[in-house]
């Protein structure tokens, strides 16, 4: 719940919005979409609640050395389903291979929000706010996320980290959607998840950001703007 110790004085026209964990219920697609492919590839052996979260946790590492440079793309696709497997005394990159080109192909199949999410977007596009997406997921899986959800109508940009070449929380990403929209620091919002990418990403560049910390492990002190548990706190500042 948003803290009532929050002044909310300005006029955010623009509202930038993460992706995964912020609107796209990311943990509840990832675990069906790998008990989904479990069952397709007739893997009964493996019990699946402890293969996702084996797998929520080699995900997290990897993505965090992909995102530094540290490894490519494909590397990632394949390594963490890879690591997931090896736990449950599985070795064989082809089957890794194979689970994650189809954990990729049939991710945008699912189409959980996170509480809240489409009503919150609903009303703010109601009230005429331009809004973008800011994403550091792959262009092939972002785009259909979008489309499969029905949430295209509501942003007039989406910015993929890979396509421009530069990862959340370069200052480069938050500017390429700030010259889509044609917004102004001061009236602009930023809406994620992620502590260090969207909401210290936001901070270094210089615009206001909205805390999401629903369901985190942990809720990290970053600072923020303002913070809850809870997307429709967001209208609180469309009802002073």
């Amino acid at each position: 719940m948003l803290n009532k110790r929050y002044n909310i004085q300005k006029d955010y026209q623009y509202i930038l919005f993460d992706l995964d964990r912020t609107i796209w219920d990311f943990e509840t697609n990832s675990n069906n979409n790998i008990r989904f492919i479990l069952d397709e590839m007739s893997l009964t052996s493996i019990e699946k609640s402890q293969f996702c979260t084996v797998y929520k946790k080699h995900n997290k590492q990897l993505w965090e050395k992909y995102e530094q440079g540290i490894i490519d793309k494909e590397t990632l696709r394949w390594k963490r389903f890879f690591d997931s497997f090896e736990e449950f005394g599985i070795y064989d990159i082809e089957l890794a291979k194979q689970f994650g080109e189809r954990y990729i192909d049939n991710m945008p199949n699912m189409t959980q929000l996170m509480p809240n999410a489409r009503e919150v977007l609903e009303t703010l596009f109601h009230y005429g706010c331009k809004m973008a997406i800011v994403t550091n997921g792959f262009k092939e899986v972002q785009y259909k996320k979008i489309k499969n959800a029905s949430l295209e109508h509501y942003f007039r940009a989406v910015i993929v980290s890979e396509e421009i070449g530069y990862h959340k929380p370069s200052p480069m990403v938050f500017k390429r959607a700030m010259t889509a929209l044609k917004a102004k620091k001061e009236n602009t919002l930023m809406v994620g998840d992620d502590a260090y990418n969207d909401i210290e990403g936001a901070m270094i560049y210089g615009i206001d950001q909205f805390y999401y910390y629903k369901n985190q492990e942990i809720k990290y002190k970053v600072g923020a703007t303002y913070e809850s548990d809870d997307l429709s706190d967001l209208l609180t500042f469309f009802s002073q």
